[in-house]
């Protein structure tokens, strides 16, 4: 080992936790592994390897904000979500997507380290398929260019490809850069990038800042029922005290806080939400009638699940005039497809400033259709009344509304949920709610 290499690191990684105590909280749940093989700096979530010789020659403050960079990509999960891509093009994509925020927070990264404000912001991903259809472009351009050289110095025409004839190119690249990925063979990205005869298993850093590597497989035995064997969990649980230590520190910037919020609470698909809502309220029992099949080998005599049932469901439909067709079927289909497999009956209600129709429809008449009647003014009040003039207990009601209206009743004894449809200036005073025209 080159120990004078390590003392460099140990010592940019304590400046880290004094004065960065974000990344240095992070950088402690890494392990330092020296490889000279390397290009500069990488991580896989489990280590933090570097190369001694490209240390010795960084200044201590890029010596921190190399190993700040590198920490981050484990933080952002870079290392689990590479899949089929590139790995060079996904290093680029990761870099564009954390060099900002690492500048923001004050770092001073590595010569040559990559950064476009017109990329700020956005994810991996979206980078990613922005460099790919950058690269296709120009690799397009250059054989055009080649095509019409060609053609000039024979003396024909030129018949540049059309539109058709690009996406079957783009298709061909595709499957020449797949072959070259199995292969293993390292891209080369730029001048700076690694030699072919480095051994390097990564492929290189073509911002000179660190490199980001796929997880490594779970080890012989791993693996069990509900066990997290890529490390995601734990990280979760790094990047949220490193976050907590951080701000009780007063030093987290605005968009390594934004970042954090939307790693630790991503927004939900509406109909992740609404299935998750259902489910939720569903009556799950247990009968000894028959005997849970999956342990009378064993001789255990245990109680099997006998159903999950919605016995009524209330569906609530504002017809106001705020919710369009479009979404009404939007929100019928995904319904349906939730209640077929749960719901015994369910209660339709038309409603405006009063109940205008009522349907009520069994498990065989699904899925639903919605016909709104009406077009009035909107009063949230009446479809509860009709639940309780009539003695009802739901394990449910379901509305689907513009929430443009401040007119509720007393929270009921039931979950409600609140479907909305556009901008929501306010949440309801009760129950939980959901946007069905975006993410949230």
């Amino acid at each position: 080992m080159n120990k004078e290499a390590h003392k460099k690191v140990i010592r940019a990684r304590a400046g880290l936790v004094l004065d960065h105590p974000f990344f240095g909280h992070l950088a402690l749940r890494l392990k330092l592994v020296e490889d000279a093989k390397c290009d500069t700096a990488w991580s896989d979530g489990r280590i933090l390897a570097y190369n001694p010789l490209y240390v010795q020659i960084l200044p201590g403050e890029k010596l921190k904000g190399l190993m700040g960079h590198v920490v981050m990509h484990p933080a952002c999960r870079h290392h689990l979500r590479r899949k089929s891509r590139e790995p060079g093009l996904w290093n680029m994509a990761c870099d564009y997507a954390i060099n900002w925020i690492l500048l923001e927070a004050g770092l001073s990264l590595p010569d040559g380290y990559l950064d476009d404000p017109g990329l700020r912001g956005r994810t991996a991903d979206n980078i990613y398929a922005h460099l790919e259809a950058e690269r296709f472009r120009e690799r397009s351009d250059n054989q055009d260019r080649r095509v019409e050289k060609q053609a000039m110095e024979a003396g024909e025409e030129v018949d540049l490809p059309d539109v058709e004839s690009r996406g079957k190119r783009r298709q061909r690249i595709g499957e020449s850069e797949d072959h070259e990925e199995d292969s293993g063979e390292a891209e080369a990205i730029d001048q700076d990038g690694p030699d072919e005869d480095q051994g390097d298993p990564g492929q290189g850093d073509p911002g000179r800042s660190g490199e980001v590597r796929d997880a490594p497989p779970a080890e012989d035995g791993a693996g069990g029922i509900g066990e997290d064997t890529t490390g995601e969990s734990q990280w979760r649980i790094n990047l949220a005290q490193a976050a907590s230590r951080a701000r009780s520190m007063g030093d987290l910037p605005a968009g390594l806080a934004r970042m954090i919020e939307r790693l630790l609470s991503p927004k939900l698909d509406w109909r992740q939400l609404l299935n998750r809502f259902i489910q939720a309220s569903a009556r799950s029992d247990y009968a000894w009638m028959p005997p849970n099949r999956r342990y009378l080998h064993r001789n255990l005599y245990l109680p099997a699940m006998r159903s999950t049932d919605l016995p009524e469901v209330v569906v609530a439909v504002d017809t106001s005039g705020s919710v369009s067709s479009t979404e009404l079927n939007q929100f019928a289909a995904e319904l349906s497809a939730i209640l077929e497999t749960c719901a015994q009956s369910v209660h339709l209600l038309y409603c405006d400033s009063r109940v205008a129709r009522v349907e009520t429809v069994g498990r065989q008449d699904l899925p639903l259709s919605l016909v709104p009647v009406g077009g009035g003014g909107t009063d949230f009040r009446p479809a509860f009344d009709w639940v309780e003039g009539r003695g009802l207990a739901p394990l449910c009601m379901i509305y689907l509304t513009d929430l443009a209206c401040n007119r509720f009743p007393q929270p009921p004894p039931y979950p409600v949920l609140w479907a909305c449809v556009g901008e929501v200036s306010a949440p309801p005073p009760f129950g939980e709610w959901l946007s069905i025209n975006g993410s949230e």
